[in-house]
């Protein structure tokens, strides 16, 4: 018969700390991120041609939340309200509702905190009850076309 010793006390001890330490590091891959700023890129649904999006976000009243404007050009320009959500393991979820040319359209993406925060994902968009799908891409800072604004010699010809 074997007899309790002190090798099942540290086994447990040395599971609640790998608890712990797990734990702590899902604690740190979810800590909020500030959206505040203007927000570039493009989507292309399927089959249709790139569109520009130009997004203002600022932080919500909770949280993981913020709010905000975007806007998509292409042969005409649409204006929707955005709400926006940080997930778990940095995915996002922003609802652009109500839109100006009456469509629905919900964002999901994975946010890419390096030196230039970017979302990129799928959307899929609901107008006249019909659903269309695409990809998007926003990038904070970046101007629609690539090209550097601010710096004339890295400016796009």
């Amino acid at each position: 018969m074997r007899t309790s010793g002190s090798g099942s006390g540290t086994r447990v001890a040395a599971l609640g700390i790998a608890l712990l330490a797990g734990t702590v590091a899902a604690l740190a891959q979810t800590a909020a991120f500030d959206f505040t700023g203007r927000w570039t890129g493009s989507a292309t649904q399927t089959g249709k041609s790139p569109v520009t999006l130009a997004a203002d976000f600022t932080t919500g009243t909770v949280p993981k939340t913020f709010t905000g404007t975007l806007t998509a050009t292409s042969d005409m320009t649409s204006t929707c309200t955005a709400k926006g959500r940080q997930k778990r393991h940095q995915k996002v979820k922003i609802v652009l509702n109500p839109c100006d040319d009456g469509s629905h359209i919900l964002l999901s993406g994975k946010l890419d905190t390096t030196a230039q925060p970017t979302i990129m994902g799928h959307f899929a968009r609901v107008e006249k009850g019909k659903v269309k799908r695409g990809t998007f891409t926003l990038a904070r800072g970046a101007s629609p076309s690539g090209a550097f604004l601010d710096d004339p010699e890295r400016s796009a010809p």
